[in-house]
Order: C-alpha cells, then structure tokens, then sequence
C-alpha cells in the first residue's frame, strides 16, 4: 500500500523519535504498531486486531507455535538464573577478587571485553549475551560505567561477525551473494567484501581508541549507570566462593552453545562444511540447550555454596532482570514485519536509491557506493534489522554495480556497512537490545550513548567510499579513513581533556 509513498517512513521516525524524546523504548515501539495499524486498516477494531496479531505473531503464526523465538526467550530467562547463581555461590566475588590483581582500571577491564568480543565470533546474539557475563563484573569493580560496556559489546559483536566467514552472519550473507554475480562463487564474493568493509574493520579501530584513550563523550558521560543503583553495582553474595564458580559456567556456555550450532547445522545439511552447517544451524534451539547445559553445571559446582531454600529466590531474581529486555524484544521482533512487510519501507527507499542514480549528475564511481552505504544504513535504521537490509540490497546493489559498470566488490561492501551502521543506530535492532542486557543497562541509555560514536565511525566510511570508488583504490580508502578516525577521536580525547565537552 505504500511502497510508492513516504508514508512509509512514519512509523519507524515516530519510534525513533519517541525514543529520544522519551527514552522509553518499550511505549515507542508499542506506539509504532498502533499507528501502523491505524494506517492500514479502516476502522478502529480491524486496527485493535492488526495490533494484537502483529504482537502474538512472535509467539504464534501459521497456525503453528514460534519455537525458535520461544528458544531465545528462554535462554534469556536462564541467562538470568544463571547470573544469579554465580553471583549467590560467590563466583562473581571470587572473580573480582582474583582479576583485581591483574586487572585494576577501567581501561584494562574494558579491553577484556574488546578482546572477548573478538574470539566470541560465532554469532551475534551468543556474543553480546556471553561478553557481558565475562566483563560486567570486573567492569563495575573498576568502575567503568554499563554504558561503555554495551558499546564495547555491541560495536564488537556485529562487525567481527561480519568479518568472519565462519559465523551465522558469513553463513546467512553466503546464501544471499550466491549467484549474485555471474562466474564468481557466493563465498568468493563474501570474502572479498570483507576487505572493503570499511565501517566493521573502523568500529573496531574507534572501539580500540575509545578505551586506549578513555574517551568519554558528553552524552557519555552524563548517561553512566542509568537505572542502576551505586549500591547494586557488586551486588554479589558476602560468601566468597572459588574463581572456578565462575569460570566453568562461562566455559561451559561457550562449548555447549558452539556445539549445538554446528550439530544442528550438521543435522539439517549431513556436511562437515563449516559454511554449510552454520546456515543451516539452529540458533535458538542451540542457545536454549547450551545455555540448559551451562546452567545444569553451574548447579552442580556450586550446589556446596548455595542453600536450597535460596534457589526460588535465585530464579525469581534471574526471570526479573530479564523480563524487560523480553519484553522489548517481543515488540521489536512485532514491529520488524509491520515496517519491512507491511509498510515496505525497505523497497520504499531502495526503489529511491535507484531513481536516483539514474538521474545523477555525480561521479558514479563515487555516488554509487556512498549512496548504497547510506540506503542501506537508513533501511536498517527504520527496521531494526541489519539481515533484512542485507536480503532488500544486496541484489539491488550488485544490479546498480553492473548496470553502471563500478566496482561491484565494494558496492556489496557499502550495503554490508551500512546495514552494520544501521543496526548500531537503531533503538529497536535486536543487537542493540541484546547489547545492552549482556552489559545490564537500559536499551535506551545504550541507543544514545552509542549512536555518536557510531556514527563519527560512519561519517568517516562515507568518505572512505567515495575516495575508493572514485580512485579505485581500496588501500587510499583506508588511508583516507585510518587518518580520519585516529584524527577525529584524538580531537575527542584532546577536547575532552580540557574539559570543555
């Protein structure tokens, strides 16, 4: 109905908007469904129904049960208990205590989790949700803020996914470029894109910055711990119990869910293909039974530690400090189909790039990149989705590429950073509601304190873009880049020190 008009743009900037006026995301994004029903429907009740379809549709569609989205759900529900557990018995202390000694400032604390955030690059979810449980308690013991810590996590996750052939991100974009382009494989193709990628390899060149100099941005630092009290930053238990209490739940978290990506995977495609089987994992069946497994052990180790009459407590406590982020989820997974199938406000703005490169006067060598680049980010931005970006322009990208004959490599890396971009950018993208659980602060605090740093990262790749498209150079885009981001935070840091900003 309005994939020919800029209505289709209302629903996604009024949530947008709300979320910065009122930095409540969950009545944004209820707010977004309603006026999206009233949009498409013609009277009250068909628009009440349309609401509450769209939101059971979560749980229930088809006639058949959502279990993959139940699985998620679940395993945040255990993720909870499973904190809970390490906290009671004493592991979190003991954790504290030992890192402590090793580690003891904010800047040391924060490249743990940059570092975590890299070796964990088998999928996204498992990334923001396991990084936070290793780094937020040493984090708060050096007293670097949560929303830091969701940065660190999210700025992380998403790129070094992107950059990994050997993740569900490689695996999913693997089955979109295949046939993309005649002669040339789908890996051939993502591999390639890899090197042109410029808003990945610079998040995590800006993330590396802003902990080495400790930048601290004004919207930083006046959002730090929003919702949490002083008091409840180490609330762990006064028994102190073994480092191992810690580690072997975490440990066991990570093999677990890593095994049940590739068995599922392996059950579904009968391949040994590293490739082959993450795209056809299941990821919610494997975060639910390897987080079910991780908790089974976290009992089992800590059981001496912990009084049976506190294990009601224990869940009751993990389910609570869950239930928001639940709860957000289920309205941003609500809100996705009604912005990218119902309003189609993905083709809306694709079918826009199109007629305009057509028409531009510009260098195409330079606009078509850049131009894809902001598209793409700007899709992701409405829908909260950087996979359903990938899936609506990587075709339309690689068509404009061959149509104008430029360089076809980096027009599909333009559509895979700015997609990134989008999702960092975006209060309702999954990862930014993940992110910021796994760093246990609020999704709101978390949207706005990332956006400005994520989007000096993009301002920068824009650049980088057009000065490889236009000079056909991917290292001079690089160079352009490198020098841009190291001057433009060295600006932060130099800023900041004098305590104007």
């Amino acid at each position: 109905m309005y994939v020919d008009s800029a209505l289709s743009l209302v629903v996604p900037l009024v949530v947008i908007l709300l979320v910065l006026i009122t930095r409540q995301v969950v009545l944004s994004l209820f707010v977004g469904i309603v006026l999206a029903g009233f949009m498409l429907k013609d009277s009250f009740f068909e628009s009440l129904e349309y609401v509450y379809s769209s939101i059971s549709s979560v749980f229930y569609s088809d006639g058949e049960v959502s279990v993959s989205s139940l699985y998620v759900f679940l395993f945040l529900v255990l993720l909870g208990i499973l904190t809970q557990i390490m906290q009671s018995s004493g592991g979190m202390k003991a954790f504290v205590i030992w890192a402590r000694e090793r580690v003891n400032s904010p800047k040391g604390s924060e490249f743990l989790a940059f570092i975590a955030g890299i070796v964990i690059f088998i999928d996204d979810y498992f990334n923001a949700l396991t990084v936070g449980q290793i780094a937020r308690p040493l984090n708060d013991a050096n007293h670097s803020t949560r929303e830091r810590l969701a940065y660190i996590i999210d700025s992380t996750s998403a790129p070094i996914c992107i950059l990994m052939p050997i993740s569900s991100w490689g695996a999913y974009i693997l089955g979109i470029t295949s046939g993309l382009i005649e002669g040339e494989s789908g890996f051939s193709v993502l591999v390639s894109s890899i090197w042109g990628n410029y808003y990945a390899w610079f998040a995590l060149l800006a993330v590396f910055l802003t902990i080495y100099w400790q930048i601290n941005l004004s919207v930083m630092r006046n959002n730090q711990n929003v919702g949490i009290d002083s008091a409840d930053e180490l609330k762990y238990s006064d028994r102190c119990g073994n480092i191992w209490m810690l580690i072997i739940p975490i440990f066991s978290l990570i093999v677990f869910v890593g095994f049940f990506i590739f068995f599922t995977g392996y059950k579904a495609t009968n391949s040994l293909n590293p490739i082959d089987m993450l795209s056809s994992a299941e990821t919610g069946f494997s975060l639910f039974f390897g987080g079910l497994c991780a908790l089974v052990i976290s009992i089992f180790v800590s059981y001496k530690n912990i009084e049976l009459k506190d294990y009601f407590h224990i869940v009751k406590d993990g389910f609570i400090s869950m239930l928001p982020a639940i709860l957000i989820l289920i309205l941003a997974w609500s809100i996705g189909p009604v912005i990218k199938n119902d309003l189609q406000t993905g083709v809306y703005l694709a079918n826009i790039s199109k007629d305009y490169l057509a028409t531009s006067q510009l260098s195409i060598e330079l606009i078509v990149p850049v131009i894809l680049f902001l598209i793409s980010g700007f899709i992701a931005l409405c829908t909260g989705t950087s996979w359903g970006t990938f899936a609506i322009m990587l075709p339309i990208g690689a068509a404009i590429a061959i149509q104008n004959d430029v360089n076809i490599t980096l027009s599909i890396s333009a559509v895979l950073a700015g997609a990134v971009y989008g999702d960092h950018a975006s209060p309702i993208s999954d990862t930014t509601i993940l992110s910021a659980t796994g760093a246990g602060c609020s999704v709101q605090s978390h949207f706005i304190t990332q956006l400005p740093y994520a989007t000096t990262t993009a301002f920068v790749s824009v650049i980088s873009f057009g000065v490889a498209g236009y000079f056909n150079s991917l290292l001079l885009g690089y160079i352009v880049g490198i020098v841009g981001i190291v001057g433009i935070f060295w600006f932060y840091k130099s800023f900041l020190s004098k305590g104007l900003a």
